[in-house]
């Protein structure tokens, strides 16, 4: 099931049985709407339903592992708009991308690693 909201903040988010959409991502209109715009519909629809297949199967320890939650949909992803449109144009696209968000963002002064080097366990144990 899909849900299309005008005010979410996010492009989309998977849940079990329900996809929650921002507009932007589920709906175009043929007289408006640019290549861009479907291309970015059609890539954060099969985005989320590559979570329902197979990122949702992936229990993490805790909060540290949550890129392994991640890569799997993201990989699919990247081999879906690589077969749909042209491979080298989909692979400039994710780098630029990357280089927008991710590595700016690590070449910042707030930049530390993924996970930390130790943590503190609970005084309470689990079986």
């Amino acid at each position: 099931m899909i849900v299309a909201v005008g005010d979410f903040n996010s492009g989309a988010m998977e849940n079990k049985g329900l996809n929650i959409f921002n507009t932007k991502y589920v709906l175009a209109r043929p007289d408006t709407a640019t290549d861009i715009d479907y291309q970015n519909i059609d890539r954060v629809v099969a985005h989320e339903y590559f979570h329902n297949w197979t990122g949702d199967r992936v229990t993490c320890r805790d909060w540290f592992q949550l890129s392994l939650k991640k890569a799997s949909p993201y990989s699919a992803n990247q081999e879906y708009g690589a077969d749909m449109y042209s491979r080298v144009v989909q692979r400039i696209q994710e780098v630029r991308g990357l280089a927008r968000g991710a590595v700016s963002e690590d070449a910042g002064p707030m930049a530390h690693p993924g996970a930390p080097g130790a943590y503190m366990r609970s005084a309470i144990s689990t079986p």
